[in-house]
């Protein structure tokens, strides 16, 4: 049978950091196992135009990187190269992920121009934090704005989680289904498989119990509510990681402890060793996250996971044979979650290899890829 061509219409992308990222790699990747995949997306971390990822070619389209890459807006001279490549390439199918980026509604357009049939992946569950009333009036005003000419164009929308069609109704949109985000278990076998590199690496020794944050350190991730949790753990040899880049004058006062690490941004490859010599991972989120990325792969590395009860996280941990979930923002509640699992060992590995487990058999990219495929039969391919 002949291959189907699908064309991924990605804003961010790896090596830029983050959830949509890995997902439209990890999507991608898997897709390119019977079908030709090629993905457009922006250049926010100056990559070579064109590269192979195995099967899958991607282009990093040029662009205005604002808001330190978060909030790509496409050149001129992407539309142009775009408009050639549609005119010399025959599309069978398309994937828009995400709403509200310019080339979101450029992507839709394009399919819609070709008669190609295509969905839209929503991946939050909830507004966009702004910092203050006029900028979020503006964003407002821009976001319905984008979606008001993406509804127009007649496709499916999918969300990576429940909650997230939940969230769609805001717009006015039936979303279709769930295409989940996920993981890969190849890329954790290797570190798994020989556990305490990470804790060698840094100088931290074999008996330290650590809990682990991964994120962007701002404030409505939840990383101050860590740390003052944190401050109130009893416990011997306990280390606290915290990686991720963001706002350092946030987190200024915890600076400079000697159980505390702010690795900054690490790469994804690192992300495996440091989650295989993890304990207690935490995610104590403000957003209403859709399903997170850090989570999923906790999970799998059978961590004891703690985290906001709100989202698609309860479609990971629905219950306490899994995990732990606290009301956001609930400092004590999330406390007293930490230092449960910091007096009781056998529930932090049972929590961890349920988890584990649950992953296993729902939230892989081979279950993923196989609802993309459904969709597609949907559209009538």
């Amino acid at each position: 049978m002949e291959q189907k061509r699908i064309v991924i219409f990605s804003a961010l992308y790896m090596p830029h950091l983050g959830g949509v990222e890995k997902y439209s790699q990890s999507i991608a990747a898997e897709l390119s196992k019977d079908s030709q995949v090629t993905v457009f997306c922006m250049n926010t971390e100056k990559q070579p135009f064109h590269i192979k990822e195995g099967a899958v070619d991607v282009y990093f389209l040029p662009c205005f990187p604002l808001l330190k890459g978060r909030f790509p807006v496409p050149h001129f001279s992407a539309v142009r190269f775009l408009q050639q490549w549609f005119k010399n390439n025959q599309v069978d199918f398309g994937i828009v992920q995400c709403r509200f980026y310019l080339l979101s509604l450029i992507g839709c357009r394009f399919f819609a121009a070709g008669n190609i049939p295509f969905i839209q992946i929503e991946h939050g569950a909830g507004k966009v934090f702004m910092p203050d009333p006029l900028t979020e009036k503006l964003w407002n005003l821009y976001d319905n704005t984008l979606n008001y000419f993406e509804k127009k164009i007649p496709h499916d929308y999918y969300t990576v989680s429940k909650a997230g069609l939940k969230w769609l109704e805001h717009y006015g949109i039936k979303g279709v289904g769930v295409i989940s985000n996920s993981i890969d278990p190849k890329d954790f076998e290797q570190a798994l498989a020989k556990p305490g590199v990470w804790k060698k690496q840094h100088h931290i020794s074999d008996d330290t119990l650590m809990i682990t944050f991964t994120g962007r350190l701002m404030e409505e991730k939840g990383v101050l509510d860590l740390l003052r949790a944190y401050d109130q753990l009893q416990g011997e040899n306990l280390f606290l990681i915290i990686a991720g880049d963001g706002n350092m004058n946030l987190v200024k006062p915890w600076l400079g402890r000697k159980d505390i690490l702010f690795t900054g941004q690490i790469p994804f490859q690192e992300i495996p060793a440091l989650l295989a010599d993890t304990d207690i991972f935490c995610l104590p989120s403000h957003f209403v996250e859709g399903k997170p990325t850090g989570v999923l792969e906790a999970g799998y590395c059978r961590n004891a996971v703690v985290a906001s009860n709100s989202g698609g996280t309860t479609e990971i941990i629905p219950d306490e044979w899994f995990g732990k979930l606290v009301p956001a923002e609930d400092i004590p509640a999330l406390t007293k979650a930490l230092q449960e699992l910091v007096d009781e060992p056998e529930s932090r590995k049972s929590m961890g290899n349920n988890l584990h487990d649950r992953i296993c058999e729902l939230f892989t990219w081979k279950t993923a890829a196989e609802d993309v495929r459904k969709a597609m039969k949907r559209c009538g391919l």
